[in-house]
């Protein structure tokens, strides 16, 4: 499934998000995966805001240099649009419709119930299943406005790469999860795992009922909170605060004054977007959470997080032995930041 989609091809994986671009090579090694290349650039403060890109040319540039960095060959790529951007809807049909049938059905749904005429957007669908087991079925019908769809894919154009696959974020998320859950080594069955990504200027928790997700919510939090203060605390510019975060190459009085603080910031987050899970699904607890995204390679953070919550807390890595993939040294370090790149490099794999 997918808003735009061209003959399957070797593709690589192309995570834009708001800090950075992350590329993500992967192919097939039996009934596993090699992730064989990745490549990673920063990219200017405003050159994506509100998970669109506002910037086509910085982001086109940067995506060139990920890919360069990457020494990846294909031509290729899949990308993902923000879940922010699409409007789903659910629609139950009878079972044993052909088809033409169920698109039929699908496009008089789509007129009546997408707050945009069907011209101006991209349109998929998918049967999930069963609403009622043996009777209906269930199809899901995602849209996302043509400008939106068009934009990723000519940022890709312009660093030199041909579309393959415009695909949506949150079932790029789920495939990647796919691995991460995997590596638990454990029966998923009605276990409920909660998935939540600290990116650079929000955090998202997506909860996993069976492997599938079931709510997916955002928050304005992110690591661009810490850049920022590195920035303030030391007097120096926005690039340099967050090379010396990448780094660590920080003052001794860093970690009391601004990480520790942080973390601690990162654990009241994580609490909220649970109570707001809680809520939203009626559901008591959930088993686990996961963390995901570049703050969760702060040292200690998952311990941190798991002592405020009181809920089991995992890093998310989906290289880790037993998820299915072998990385390359070079590509294994960074696996808790590719779960996403993961689910769309996943779609590149011929």
């Amino acid at each position: 499934m997918g808003l735009f989609q061209k003959k399957n091809r070797p593709a690589l994986g192309i995570d834009i998000g708001s800090a950075g671009i992350k590329v993500l090579e992967m192919s097939a090694a039996g009934k596993n995966y090699r992730a064989d290349r990745a490549g990673f650039e920063p990219l200017p403060k405003n050159a994506i805001v509100e998970h669109g890109i506002a910037d086509l040319d910085a982001a086109s540039q940067a995506i060139r240099r990920a890919v360069a960095h990457s020494q990846s060959s294909r031509k290729y790529a899949v990308v993902a649009v923000s879940p922010t951007h699409i409007i789903t809807r659910t629609l139950t049909l009878p079972a044993g419709l052909s088809d033409g049938e169920i698109e039929e059905q699908v496009m008089i749904e789509a007129a009546q119930q997408i707050p945009h005429p069907l011209d101006e957007i991209y349109l998929d669908f998918s049967v999930t299943g069963g609403a009622r087991e043996g009777s209906d079925d269930q199809v899901l019908i995602t849209a996302c406005r043509r400008e939106i769809v068009e934009d990723y894919a000519a940022v890709l154009e312009l660093a030199g790469l041909s579309p393959s696959v415009v695909d949506i974020g949150v079932f790029a998320i789920e495939r990647g999860f796919g691995f991460v859950a995997k590596g638990l080594g454990e029966d998923l069955d009605g276990r409920a795992i909660g998935l939540m990504d600290f990116g650079d200027v929000s955090t998202r928790l997506d909860l996993f009922v069976d492997g599938r997700s079931v709510y997916g919510r955002e928050q304005n939090f992110g690591g661009r909170i810490l850049t920022e203060n590195i920035r303030s605390r030391y007097g120096v510019e926005y690039r340099e605060a967050e090379a010396m975060k990448r780094t660590g190459d920080l003052p001794q009085n860093y970690t009391q004054d601004l990480l520790t603080p942080f973390r601690d910031a990162m654990a009241r987050e994580a609490a909220r977007a649970l109570e707001f899970c809680l809520t939203a699904t009626q559901r008591s607890y959930v088993d686990a959470l996961m963390i995901s995204g570049g703050c969760a390679q702060i040292a200690e953070v998952a311990s941190v997080i798991e002592a405020y919550i009181g809920v089991p807390t995992l890093i998310a890595d989906p290289f880790a032995e037993g998820t299915g993939i072998r990385a390359a040294k070079l590509v294994e370090r960074h696996g808790p930041t590719m779960v996403k790149a993961v689910g769309l490099a996943l779609r590149g794999v011929a």
